[in-house]
């Protein structure tokens, strides 16, 4: 969603591009992408004096003049590319901002501000930095006291999630989410769901979402409990294929005990 606050005439932003979700992926051999923060607009024949500026809730943090260099402000600063170029027009040369160091606090309302002496217009948005957990995992152990539990947790990630958990298809509602905000602004949850032993009938099939409110960002894990293991046997953070064929050969070992062929 976008604002658009305008005045005069003659000097007017046509579309404001600034992404919904932004995912921070620090994954190893990753290559990230620029953030881009872009600023589309027209200028009438006598403007003069005409200035670009960025604002990160309402704070300034870049501002370009045709003929200068760009110049970061504040969070901005360092985290830059000032050589990027938009368009090869001198009058919008600049005009776009490419955030090479992004981080989640620039999570926020974005405004691009053009003005001249004699107008200006302004347009804003909403962008999303999505930290995702590298630590996001769903173990089950059996059996405490007689009772199953299944535990689903994220230890590193911005901005709050929601954890949801199913088996075999059917979503659990009686688990317990417990949530913290650490210190450095990430966020730990922990979604455990205790149930007794004769109420499962493996194999069974767990499966725990993890989903930002506000963003088409999900991340999920699966396992699945196979009669006679009392704890996760597979690693849940095991590519899908990788996981399907260990999950199959479990499946496969335990059919032939109980024909007593092996």
């Amino acid at each position: 969603m976008t604002a658009d606050i305008h005045s005069g005439s003659a000097v007017r932003i046509r579309e404001l591009r600034v992404p919904q979700t932004y995912v921070l992926d620090d994954a190893p051999n990753s290559i990230r992408q620029p953030l881009i923060l872009d600023c589309l607009y027209d200028v009438d024949p006598g403007e003069s004096g005409f200035v670009l500026k960025w604002l990160l809730n309402d704070q300034p943090v870049y501002q370009w003049i045709p003929g200068s260099k760009a110049y970061p402000i504040s969070i901005f600063r360092g985290r830059v590319d000032t050589k990027y170029e938009a368009s090869s027009l001198p009058e919008s040369k600049h005009r776009a901002v490419a955030v090479i160091k992004p981080t989640w606090n620039m999570t926020g309302d974005y405004t691009c501000s053009v003005q001249t002496f004699q107008s200006q217009d302004k347009k804003s948005a909403h962008l999303q930095i999505v930290v995702p957990d590298k630590d996001f995992d769903l173990t089950y152990r059996c059996c405490d006291q007689n009772y199953f539990v299944v535990e689903c947790s994220t230890l590193k990630v911005f901005p709050e999630p929601s954890l949801t958990l199913t088996v075999d298809d059917m979503l659990v509602d009686s688990g317990t989410e417990r949530k913290r905000k650490k210190e450095n602004g990430l966020y730990e949850s922990i979604l455990t769901w205790r149930v007794p032993r004769e109420h499962l009938e493996p194999p069974v099939t767990f499966n725990c979402a993890l989903t930002i409110p506000g963003t088409n960002y999900t991340a999920r894990r699966e396992t699945i409990y196979y009669a006679g293991e009392t704890t996760s046997s597979v690693d849940a953070l095991l590519p899908r294929p990788l996981r399907n064929l260990l999950f199959f050969t479990i499946f496969i070992n335990h059919l032939l005990r109980e024909l007593q062929l092996v």
